[in-house]
């Protein structure tokens, strides 16, 4: 207790406290700084982890699989009558038809959901014989893939699929096969039809894989497999996993996150960075960029990934790429529960590493406290004298506060309804130099009004952050770090209204700290699907055909904390700081 003592006696001696609170800026800053370093060691040697399988009874490439050459001859004749579906530009419906009865032929129910907004989408069951029909697998089949190419091989490999797994007795959930004409909003329109509407259903769905193989070639040079879910899902890790391991076992190369084939086998920590940091991207932009399909799943508690064959060069022939998914759907028909032993959050750093959701979470955590430290700042480091939270000045920041949000609320329905990129542009770009050509000071924001207003600003920031950063640890992330510009904005006083270069470095600091801006700098940057203002309907489309919250998460999360920072920059009346009122006495 006495060493207590004397320690707190020291401290306010030294006033260790009051210089470590003049210093906060510099605190922040470097817990920024450490925030992307711990982000940037994970790819090191000896800071990620070996995947591996944690449900044993998947047992993945455990059985012998079937689906060999004797099965091509018929994927070949369902694929020569799937190339004529395109030769004569056959409708959805009557795709759908003939593969309906191609489906009946071999013992599938089948039924069709009809829906006007989002296009017709077959689907047919295969009761299983052996269990109590309670759940199912899914094997989806979009006519159209993500980059918009019909998927020739992809529908062929289907069917031959079906019709092999029909002659099997070993099945202990049922098999669904999903015909959709994309595998965006037709996809995701049909999973939610089946949960609330359809009449023909096969039970819970335990996990789902999309089969994307738009060449009508019988080889391959490599699979990509996307494995992304909306707001921050992802599939439980052993189904990655299972999928990574039965396609290398069948000796084919496996690409994540978009890496191209020249590029897979490299392993080092910067192939490792950059594969971390494309799914960082990915998970991000889950929903708004180039959708695969197993995106369509999310928020159902169903696993899913897509196995896309790229190339048509190399020497692995479609069947291969059949087994693959033998394979997984042999494995999980294995299961007896639930997947739920392994990882949900994580992040991939090459088809054989991973770190799990501690090792990469609390530089989360970290840009959350950065904002907290600057609103701290904000509150106690004020020309204005000691602090007092609870006055005049609060209980306005706080109507203010609830203004912002409602006018961001009243903003992002407007851009739903009635989408214009070029108005939204416009209009932030007018909120970003309305204060610097207000010449007046204006009477409302009188001192400390405008620090008070901060205060609000970087806590709400700070807030969002912390609600987000579990659930969506990707966006939050590139939240924190894009708006992080904003916390260098100074307030604009009226006797330093002369200082133009406060007023321009303000201005170069809200412009890329602001949302949209943000959004659309980083969208044509780092990735070659977000083109332009297209970004904004992109995000718009997201949530109104897949309930991706992005949008929302803009508008309502990040947008009115610039807001209010920007509203601090107003100048303002009555500043007399109490170093001015002891000068003045």
């Amino acid at each position: 207790m006495g060493l207590l003592t004397n320690l707190h006696r020291k401290v306010i001696v030294l006033g260790l406290v009051p210089k470590f609170l003049k210093q906060l800026p510099q605190v922040a800053k470097l817990l920024m700084l450490i925030s992307l370093i711990m982000i940037a060691i994970i790819p090191m040697d000896g800071q990620y982890r070996r995947t591996y399988i944690s449900e044993n009874a998947l047992m993945p490439s455990q059985a012998y699989s079937y689906f060999r050459e004797s099965e091509w001859n018929i994927v070949r004749g369902y694929r020569s009558q799937i190339e004529e579906f395109v030769k004569n530009n056959a409708t959805a419906k009557e795709r759908n038809l003939e593969v309906e009865s191609w489906l009946q032929d071999f013992g599938i129910k089948t039924s069709i959901y009809h829906n006007e907004e989002h296009q017709d989408t077959l689907y047919g069951i295969l009761h299983t014989p052996r269990g109590d029909g309670t759940e199912a697998i899914v094997l989806s089949i979009p006519w159209y893939n993500g980059d918009d190419e019909f998927n020739v091989g992809g529908a062929a490999l289907g069917i031959g699929l079906l019709r092999y797994f029909s002659r099997w007795p070993v099945w202990s959930k049922n098999l669904i096969i999903v015909f959709s004409e994309n595998p965006r909003d037709s996809l995701r329109a049909w999973v939610e039809a089946y949960h609330t509407s359809l009449d023909l259903t096969g039970g819970s769905i335990e996990a789902a894989i999309n089969i994307d193989y738009a060449s009508d070639s019988d080889f391959l040079d490599y699979v990509e497999i996307y494995y992304d879910g909306l707001n921050g899902e992802l599939p439980n890790l052993d189904l990655l996993n299972v999928a990574i391991k039965i396609t290398q076992h069948e000796g084919m190369k496996v690409s994540l996150n978009g890496q191209p084939k020249d590029t897979i086998d490299d392993d080092g920590y910067f192939p490792r960075l950059k594969t971390m940091l494309l799914g960082i991207r990915d998970s991000t932009f889950a929903g708004v960029k180039r959708v695969h399909g197993n995106e369509a799943f999310s928020g159902w508690r169903i696993q899913a990934v897509t196995l896309k064959a790229c190339g048509t060069e190399g020497n692995i022939d479609i069947t291969s790429f059949g087994r693959v998914s033998e394979g997984i759907f042999r494995a999980v028909n294995n299961l007896l529960e639930k997947f739920h032993q392994s990882f949900f959050f994580y992040l991939i750093l090459a088809p054989r590493n991973f770190v799990s959701i501690s090792s990469y979470l609390p530089s989360a955590v970290i840009i959350s406290v950065v904002y907290a430290t600057f609103s701290l700042d904000a509150l106690v480091n004020t020309p204005f004298g000691p602090p007092m939270f609870f006055n005049k000045e609060s209980l306005l920041s706080l109507m203010i506060l609830s203004i912002t949000l409602a006018s961001s609320y009243f903003l992002s329905q407007l851009f739903i309804y009635a989408p214009n990129p070029g108005l939204l542009i416009g209009l932030n770009i007018l909120l970003t130099i309305v204060p610097y050509f207000i010449r007046k000071p204006v009477s409302f924001f009188k001192e400390p009004l405008t620090y008070r207003i901060r205060v609000f600003g970087y806590l709400y920031m700070s807030l969002v952050l912390t609600s987000l950063l579990v659930i969506n640890f990707p966006l939050a992330f590139m939240m924190g770090i894009l708006s992080f510009p904003m916390t260098l904005v100074q307030t604009q006083q009226s006797r330093y209204i002369a200082n133009m270069s406060i007023a321009i470095k303000n201005m170069l600091y809200l412009t890329l700290s602001n949302p949209f801006f943000a959004i659309l700098i980083v969208s044509n940057v780092i990735d070659s699907d977000l083109k332009y203002l297209d970004v904004f309907y992109d995000l718009i489309l997201a949530w109104n055909d897949l309930s991706c919250w992005t949008w929302f998460l803009i508008c309502i999360g990040w947008f009115p904390a610039w807001l209010l920072i920007a509203m601090s920059t107003i100048k303002s009346s009555q500043v007399t700081s109490v170093e001015d009122e002891k000068k003045q006495q």
